[in-house]
């Protein structure tokens, strides 16, 4: 074997040993964690006076409503609404 072929070969089998990653935590700055709760509270009460406008807290449905929409609406803007306080304290 000629020595540019050994060199190659000793090349080939020798690789630079694979850095590993490092664990960073992911850290929010206090105006990124204000900016997301605000959006999704907002969002959350929103969604709530909507349902609200639909009767989805009156005892008697208003004529001409849907008879499950504004309920879903509701329990979406529940879920956005603590998706907001999850997103300020989490």
């Amino acid at each position: 074997m000629s020595q540019q072929q050994t060199e190659a070969r000793a090349g080939a089998d020798t690789q630079p040993p694979k850095p590993e990653p490092e664990r960073a935590e992911w850290k929010d700055c206090i105006e990124c964690r204000l900016t997301g709760a605000a959006t999704f509270t907002g969002v959350g009460a929103y969604a709530l006076y909507t349902a609200a406008q639909g009767g989805a807290f009156a005892r008697v449905r208003p004529p001409g409503s849907p008879v499950f929409a504004s309920k879903v609406q509701a329990a979406i803007g529940v879920v956005f609404l603590g998706l907001g306080v999850g997103r300020l304290f989490v």
